[in-house]
C-alpha cells in the first residue's frame, strides 16, 4: 500500500498540497500532520515535530512510502519563532525525516525557502550556495544541509513568497490591512522577489514526490521578478481591491537588515517538470 505522509498540512502551503493529494489516486492513504489545527484534507495525524521521539513514533507507526515535508517554523509566527524553535523543526525534525527516509528507502521531498540568501545582483541557480542573513534563512539553510547530507536522493525545493485564494494568502492579507489601516507599515519598493502561485508549488511537490529520479535542488519560483510592493498592488487588484493609498518605502529607510534583490531563476527546474510554474500575470489573468 502506498502512504503519502505531508507534514504541516494546517499551513499555507501544507493546506494545499494535501487538497491535490487526495484528489489524486496515486497514494492509497494521504496522512495529514499537524500541530494543533486539524488538516482540510487527508487523514489527520497529530504530531509536535520539536519532539523528536514522538515523529520517530509516527512514522514508524503509519510506515509512509513517500513524505513531502512542508512545516516550518517562520517569521509569520512571531514571538514564537525562537532559536529554540527554528533548531528543533526547520533543522532537526527534517534531519530526523531524512534519516528515516533514507534507511527506509522512502522519497522525501523537503521544502526549503529563497531566505537562504541575503541577496545580490545577479539572479541565484541551484548550485549556488546558501549565504543566509537572518536567523530563519540560517535555519532554513541548515535544514538544506542536513537533509542532502542524510539523505542524497531527496528533493530539496526552494520556494518565495507564495499567493492564492481560497483562502486568501497571507501577502494579500497584509496588503489590505495596511491599506485599512489595520496594521502599521509598509511594503518594500526595494525588496525584490520571484513570487509563486500556491497551487503551482502544490503540483510541482506532488510530482517530484512521484520522481525518485529527480533529486538534490529545485527552484519552484515564478518567473515574474515583483517588488514586495509591486506583488501587494497586483494581489490586491486581483480580488478586485483599488490599491490606491498603500503604503510603500524602502528597506533602507526602515533600518532593518533584510533580504534585498533575491531573484532566484527557475530554468533548469521548470525544464525538468511538467507542472508550470506561473507569472503571477499569467495567473491574475486567467
Amino acid at each position: 500500500m502506498s502512504r503519502l505522509l505531508i507534514t504541516g498540512a494546517s499551513g499555507y502551503l501544507g493546506q494545499r498540497v494535501a487538497y491535490f493529494a487526495q484528489q489524486t489516486t496515486i497514494w492509497d492513504k494521504v496522512y495529514s500532520q499537524t500541530w494543533r489545527n486539524p488538516p482540510t484534507a487527508g487523514e489527520h495525524v497529530a504530531c509536535d515535530l520539536a519532539d523528536q521521539a514522538q515523529l520517530e513514533a509516527l512514522l514508524e507507526q503509519i510506515q509512509p512510502t513517500a513524505i513531502i515535508h512542508t512545516a516550518a517554523v517562520t517569521p509569520a509566527m512571531g514571538p514564537a519563532m525562537t532559536d529554540q524553535a527554528l533548531w528543533a523543526v526547520n533543522v532537526q525534525a527534517s534531519a530526523t525525516l531524512a534519516r528515516w527516509a533514507a534507511q527506509h528507502q522512502v522519497r522525501l521531498v523537503h521544502v526549503s525557502s529563497d531566505a537562504v540568501w541575503g541577496g545580490r545582483e545577479a539572479a541565484y541557480t541551484e548550485s549556488d550556495v546558501p549565504a543566509p542573513i537572518h536567523p530563519y534563512g540560517a535555519s532554513k539553510a541548515a535544514g538544506e544541509a542536513v537533509v542532502a547530507a542524510l539523505d542524497p536522493q531527496a528533493a530539496i525545493a526552494r520556494t518565495s513568497l507564495l499567493y492564492g485564494q481560497n483562502p486568501l494568502d497571507p501577502n494579500t492579507t497584509m496588503a489590505l490591512a495596511m491599506l485599512r489601516g489595520e496594521r502599521h507599515g509598509v511594503l518594500f519598493t526595494d525588496e525584490l522577489r520571484c513570487p509563486v502561485f500556491v497551487e503551482d508549488v502544490a503540483q510541482a511537490l506532488i510530482e517530484l514526490a512521484q520522481k525518485p529520479s529527480l533529486y538534490g535542488i529545485f527552484h519552484l519560483v515564478g518567473p515574474q521578478i515583483l517588488s514586495r510592493f509591486e506583488l501587494g498592488q497586483a494581489l490586491l487588484a486581483w480580488n478586485g481591491i483599488d490599491s490606491t493609498g498603500l503604503p510603500a518605502g524602502t528597506t533602507t529607510a526602515s533600518g532593518l537588515r533584510r533580504p534585498s534583490r533575491v531573484v532566484v531563476d527557475n530554468r533548469t527546474t521548470q525544464s525538468q517538470l511538467s507542472t508550470i510554474l506561473r507569472s503571477i500575470d499569467d495567473v491574475t489573468r486567467r
